[in-house]
């Protein structure tokens, strides 16, 4: 044994213990408890078929049958989450652990949960994250010439839209706020459950992937030693065409948006927009969240990915912590994957041609980017990681 692998082992129990394991056994009893008093008739079951919601995997099933197929798993999962707290398991006794917990983060990860989660994270990008960015734009656009000139070509651009086909007016603001005030109650608890089972899903993903690593006796903080395609050279190499596929990905749908702006938009007739003047803007802030968003990915391979301009406030000049990449980009991922079952089952359910899908998938090319955003964000980790303060590799 070589003294790296020993200092792997040593520090094994310290990253292997923690609060994961009880949380997933917590939710897991709860979903039991639920699960059984929908399977029974007792309780409404949210996560059926319906006309009001979004399509799942599991949606597809009886109401009985996929409200008891929930109880079994939230009850077994309360026993295999607590095992994943022991660190003496052999290779051969952890497979069927491993096995479980991947069946469990299928069902509720990617069965059970639909385009809702993504859709609802949209919205609160439009309405909480643009006033964000304009706000921190503004305050650290005067830092430098050129973000100078580019918030005014961008104040110039609002204030022709608003000239020609009036943009921001306090109809299109008022028709906003009442439509989304009435979301909750035409959603109903629905959403709630649909976060639930997709949080307990990505839980479920990171005990699979920890106990794989103690499995195979890879350290649990890094995962080293890793295969060759991990190191920095050579995640640098396959990284930058994902990342350039990610970046791609969204503009369809920012530019079918943008379409909006011009006399004959796509999707609505002038006419229509006119006379509904909040789901233009509210489409156009979608759409200016999917082009910043393919921006923002383009910093996966880019110096101002790694340090932070100089005209950011506060932050200038400073490294980018590695989280601060990884962590959205991670959740960005399992949304977009999470949401393309759904896709696929809206698509199939419209009997939509040939050339209809390939149009619904170009403009929402969920499956494509959630990969390829998966890839270029790993790649970034591999290149950018340190030396680990766990097992001490790098």
């Amino acid at each position: 044994m070589t003294s790296t692998q020993s200092q792997v082992e040593v520090h094994r129990p310290d990253t292997g213990s923690g609060w994961l394991p009880l949380v997933v056994a917590g939710i897991s009893l709860l979903f039991g408890v639920f699960g059984t008093f929908w399977a029974f008739g007792w309780w409404d079951y949210p996560l059926g078929a319906s006309a009001d919601a979004m399509p799942s995997l599991l949606s597809h099933l009886p109401n009985d049958l996929g409200a008891g197929l929930l109880a079994v798993l939230g009850w077994l999962g309360v026993p295999a989450a607590l095992a994943f707290r022991r660190h003496d398991w052999s290779p051969s006794a952890y497979r069927p652990l491993l096995v479980f917990a991947a069946v469990e983060a299928f069902v509720f990860g990617l069965g059970a949960s639909d385009m809702s989660v993504l859709v609802i994270t949209g919205y609160l990008l439009v309405l909480l994250g643009i006033p964000t960015a304009v706000v921190f734009l503004l305050v650290g656009a005067w830092r430098q010439r050129a973000t100078r000139l580019l918030v005014g070509a961008a104040a110039l651009a609002i204030v022709i839209a608003q000239l020609t086909i009036g943009l921001f007016d306090w109809a299109a603001f008022r028709q906003l706020a009442e439509g989304m005030a009435g979301v909750p109650a035409k959603l109903g608890t629905r959403p709630l459950f649909v976060f639930a089972v997709f949080a307990l899903g990505a839980a479920w993903a990171i005990l699979a992937i920890r106990g794989s690593r103690e499995a195979w006796q890879r350290c649990l903080a890094c995962g080293r030693p890793g295969a060759r395609w991990t190191q920095p050279e050579v995640a640098r190499r396959w990284g930058f065409w994902a990342t350039i596929v990610a970046v791609l990905c969204p503009m369809p749908y920012a530019l079918l948006r943008m379409t909006w702006l011009l006399p004959n938009p796509i999707g609505f007739t002038a006419e229509e927009l006119d006379a509904d003047p909040g789901i233009r803007l509210f489409g156009l802030g979608l759409g200016l969240v999917a082009l910043t968003s393919g921006l923002v990915t383009l910093g996966l391979i880019r110096p101002w990915g790694e340090v932070w301009p100089r005209w950011m406030p506060v932050l200038a000049k400073r490294p980018v912590p590695i989280k601060a990449a990884v962590i959205p980009g991670a959740i960005a991922t399992v949304l977009l994957l999470v949401a393309s079952p759904s896709l696929v089952d809206l698509t199939w359910e419209a009997g939509a041609s040939g050339w209809e899908n390939v149009k619904w998938i170009l403009v929402f090319p969920f499956p494509l980017w959630g990969a390829s955003l998966g890839l270029a964000t790993a790649a970034y980790y591999f290149r950018r990681r340190g030396t680990c303060t766990t097992c001490y590799q790098g």
